[in-house]
């Protein structure tokens, strides 16, 4: 009968502890991060980032070139949505499917003159790329690359990259 007690105090006491542990602790499920490979031009990306489970999530990702020698892409906002195959929660290996809006100048030259037109358009896009995450101090690093295509009929350019090394915070 002692063995019976001590056993079923033991089981309780320590599902106690582990309830406890999971209260103190939970889930942290935003990120915010600043794209650092950017950040060494005259131009800054940020991103948003909410974890839905632990396996896949949804974003914001805004571009913002301030560089006047480089026109091409002036802005870029896209929706993300990632799939983690990583053993941690929304960690490890992703594949990236993004839709958005990107303006820019097209450098055009005809009859011996060379101007500028603005663009916008929408595009579709996926990238892969690689996630670790901190638990203690909750730092968020991201390296991915990809591309997308714009999509219309249109002179200017067809496609956009989506790559980047971003640095930050999950809360």
């Amino acid at each position: 009968m002692k063995k019976i007690t001590l056993i079923a105090l033991s089981v309780a006491l320590i599902w106690q502890v582990n309830a406890q542990t999971l209260e103190n602790f939970p889930q942290r499920k935003n990120e915010l991060k600043l794209d650092v490979a950017y950040l060494l031009g005259a131009t800054l990306k940020a991103e948003y980032e909410y974890l839905i489970n632990d396996w896949s999530s949804v974003g914001v990702s805004a571009f913002h070139n301030f560089n006047s020698g480089n026109p091409s892409f002036r802005t870029q906002v896209l929706g993300i949505y990632r799939l983690y195959f990583g053993k941690e929660p929304a960690t490890g290996f992703f594949l990236e499917g993004n839709i958005g809006l990107v303006s820019g100048y097209w450098y055009r030259y005809a009859w011996w003159h060379y101007s500028y037109e603005q663009y916008t358009a929408g595009g579709v896009g996926i990238a892969l790329g690689w996630k670790w995450y901190i638990p203690r101090s909750g730092i968020v690093l991201d390296i991915f690359l990809g591309g997308g295509r714009l999509l219309g009929d249109n002179d200017y350019t067809r496609s956009y990259p989506r790559m980047g090394i971003a640095v930050g915070k999950r809360f």
